[in-house]
C-alpha cells in the first residue's frame, strides 16, 4: 500500500517536471508523419485493432502498440503490455522493452486512452515523440491535439485526427 503510494507520487512529480521541460522546448515539426506509436489501456487493445484502422484510415503501415493492463499473476510477460509492476516505487521504468518503447522518436504517438489514469500519463509525458494526439478528457498538457469524442467512436476519432493532420500537412 506505501510502495503503490510512493510509486503515484513519484510519478506525478515525474509528469510535472515533464510538463514544465517540455512545454518550454515545444515545437511542432513540419515533417511527414512515417512512425507511429500507439499507448492504450488494455481494454481497448483488445477491443480495437488498430493496426487495420491506422491503414485503412492514414494510410500508415506498423504502429508500435503498447498497452496498460494491471498487473495479475496470471498474465504472462509481454513486449506489447506493461503494468504499474514495470515501475519501481521511486517511479522508475525497470522494463527494458517499455524504456526502449519510450526512447523510439514516433513521428506521431497516438493516445487512444479517455480517462485519467497516472501510467499511461507517465509514458505519454516522457515519449520522445514529436506529436502527439488524445483524448480531451485524458489531458495532461502534452497533447498537440485534444480531440472530444466518445471512447468507442473510434472512427470518428481516427476521422478527426486524419482532418487535423491534413491541416497541418502532415499526411
Amino acid at each position: 500500500m506505501l510502495k503503490a503510494k510512493l510509486k503515484n507520487h513519484y510519478l506525478k512529480k515525474k509528469i510535472e517536471k515533464f510538463c514544465q521541460t517540455k512545454l518550454s522546448s515545444a515545437n511542432v515539426s513540419d515533417k511527414k508523419i512515417k512512425t507511429v506509436g500507439i499507448i492504450t489501456s488494455d481494454v481497448f487493445f483488445q477491443k480495437f485493432e488498430f493496426s487495420t484502422i491506422l491503414l485503412e484510415k492514414l494510410q500508415l503501415r506498423n504502429p508500435k502498440i503498447y498497452s496498460f493492463r494491471k498487473f495479475s499473476k496470471d498474465h504472462k510477460k509481454s513486449y506489447k503490455h506493461f503494468s504499474e509492476k514495470d515501475f519501481n516505487w521511486k517511479g522508475h521504468v525497470i522494463d527494458t522493452s517499455l524504456q526502449s518503447f519510450l526512447e523510439i522518436q514516433f513521428d506521431l504517438l497516438i493516445c487512444y486512452y479517455p480517462k485519467k489514469n497516472i501510467f499511461l500519463e507517465y509514458v505519454e509525458a516522457s515519449s520522445e515523440a514529436t506529436f502527439k494526439v488524445g483524448f480531451s478528457e485524458a489531458n495532461s498538457g502534452f497533447f498537440n491535439l485534444d480531440i472530444a469524442c466518445d471512447e468507442d467512436q473510434v472512427d470518428l476519432f481516427f476521422d478527426e485526427m486524419k482532418k487535423y493532420l491534413k491541416i497541418l500537412h502532415k499526411v
